[in-house]
């Protein structure tokens, strides 16, 4: 009787502190999840179920999942100070050319990662450095590393090419030490691989981090990941692209349907206020807001991490995102014995 009652107590406690305007993942998730904890592991299986709609401001999970059971190798050690490799970031694969958008090209963005955890799809990721994956705080707090795998070069999750696609393993979750659950402030998170991904690699490739204090004012950026086409629909198997507009700051603050105050210095909206039609989704949590160099079209620094946002690309809410340049000396402090790319040739490596 102890474990139900556990169980219970564990669940009335998170829906008692919750405001009303916030929405977690549902009770089915939240007992899928506990029981993959407890419970021993089950046979391969596919379920497809409703992405989670409401009228509400939601943070952009998903819930069709594809689950697989997989044996975890030991954690490698490897030395701090490495030989590094010269590399650039940011490149995308292809010159050629979510809510309103397309499908990308095959390994167009080539710093998406698709975090599983316990197997299952739960949210997206960016490769920042041949170590580390940047998310959101809301795709990976409380949840024990061993719990969480990425994928690398995964275009179609439905269909998934073994020979080319890479898969790493966590190591560890460094959730940004003061992020709000309610507020969803300082949505950010860290995850360490248990080993280097190969920055040799001919498709593999990291994003570049962005310009410090640099504000991106209507500039037009791009958002990626697996998430819903539409508000209620189903995640999406392939990876999708949309381009959104990033809002100044008091725009977003004053003409959208949020409060003020919900809009920290932290944040940043990107969309069309007066149309919407374009957005982030359900599904799209912790992936990229990418935004080109001025002076290299095709090469993307990571402005922002999908966050949360009321629906999915109605007029007066744009989607709401982690302001990545806030968090530079942070990342810094929290990304040890990794090899890093240049933004430029010319750059000392």
């Amino acid at each position: 009787m102890k474990l139900p009652l556990i169980l219970i107590g564990l669940f009335c406690g998170l829906c008692c502190g919750l405001d009303e305007k916030r929405i977690r993942p549902s009770q089915g998730e939240f007992f899928e999840w506990l029981g993959s904890i407890f419970l021993p592991p089950v046979t391969t299986t596919t379920t497809s179920t409703p992405v989670l709609s409401t009228s509400t401001t939601t943070t952009r999970r998903t819930t069709k999942s594809t689950t697989t059971t997989t044996s975890r190798p030991t954690v490698a050690n490897f030395p701090i100070e490495r030989d590094c490799v010269t590399c650039r970031c940011g490149l995308i694969n292809t010159l050629y050319k979510i809510v309103g958008g397309q499908e990308t090209r095959v390994h167009q963005y080539p710093w998406m990662a698709v975090i599983l955890i316990y197997d299952r799809f739960y949210c997206s990721g960016s490769l920042i450095n041949d170590l580390y994956v940047l998310t959101a705080a809301h795709c990976v707090e409380g949840v024990p590393p061993e719990l969480i795998t990425l994928r690398f070069l995964e275009h179609n999750r439905s269909n998934t090419n073994e020979d080319i696609v890479v898969q790493r393993f966590v190591s560890r979750v460094k959730v940004h030490e003061l992020y709000n659950p309610r507020s969803f402030d300082n949505d950010i998170a860290i995850l360490r691989l248990n080993q280097p991904v190969d920055m040799e690699h001919q498709r593999l490739r990291p994003i570049c981090l962005p310009i410090q204090s640099y504000s991106f004012d209507h500039e037009l950026a791009i958002v990626t990941g697996w998430g819903a086409q539409k508000e209620g629909g189903l995640g999406s198997d392939t990876l999708r692209e949309v381009q959104v507009e990033v809002l100044p700051q008091l725009d977003c603050r004053n003409s959208t349907s949020y409060k003020p105050g919900q809009i920290t210095d932290n944040m940043m909206c990107a969309g069309y206020i007066l149309q919407g039609g374009k957005d982030a989704c359900s599904g799209d949590s912790g992936g990229p807001l990418q935004a080109t160099f001025d002076e290299q079209p095709g090469q993307y620094q990571l402005a922002g991490i999908v966050s949360w946002g009321v629906g999915c690309a109605r007029p007066q809410s744009p989607g709401v995102y982690t302001r990545v340049n806030q968090y530079l000396r942070w990342l810094g402090s929290n990304t040890p014995g990794a090899c890093h790319c240049m933004p430029y040739p010319e750059e000392d490596y």
